[in-house]
């Protein structure tokens, strides 16, 4: 598995964790002549929420942009060869670095920031320390987070608007 955390590629998929992460291999299909679209449309379903699809083909897969920006994905594209690419789709989430910010700018950024999320929206804060003082603040105002500890300088918090009780489906 290939981890997304690389300095080089955008900010929204380096949040995405290396365990929700998918990948489609379809280099043999494609060498072989055969169309891999159903392979691929499989492996995003198995995508779980906030994770990534990871294709590798033999040529830039450029059809597959369109269909996959429909279902909210953003992409980024590697040649590692002539005939080696590989391509993340990613979800298209907030995220503010505050890393290089001096206290009380991260807390006051981020605060301003979740005004503005959507109901079931995401913003992930990036951010060299849990910040502790924000995630009572978070909690008063209605919203979920989650705190993830990428290395010891580099936190994400996952922090999640609440869907309306009437947009969540009843189980029958």
């Amino acid at each position: 598995m290939v981890n997304p955390l690389v300095e080089s590629y955008p900010l929204a998929l380096q949040v995405v964790e290396a365990s929700r992460i998918v990948e489609a291999d379809v280099r043999e299909e494609l060498r072989a002549g055969r169309e891999p679209f159903a392979r691929i449309m499989a492996a995003r379903r198995e995508v779980p929420p906030g994770g990534a699809l990871v294709v590798r083909a033999i040529f830039e897969p450029a059809p597959l942009y369109a269909v996959m920006a429909k279902q909210g994905f953003l992409h980024h594209t590697e040649a590692l060869a002539a005939d080696d690419w590989r391509v993340w789709f990613y979800p298209d989430v907030a995220v503010l670095d505050v890393r290089g910010m001096e206290p009380p700018e991260p807390l006051a950024h981020t605060l301003a920031a979740i005004e503005s999320l959507p109901d079931g929206g995401t913003l992930v804060q990036v951010n060299v320390r849990v910040p502790q003082f924000l995630l009572p603040k978070l909690a008063e105002r209605g919203f979920t987070h989650e705190v993830r500890a990428v290395s010891p300088d580099r936190v994400h918090v996952v922090i999640r608007r609440a869907l309306p009780a009437a947009a969540i489906p009843l189980s029958a």
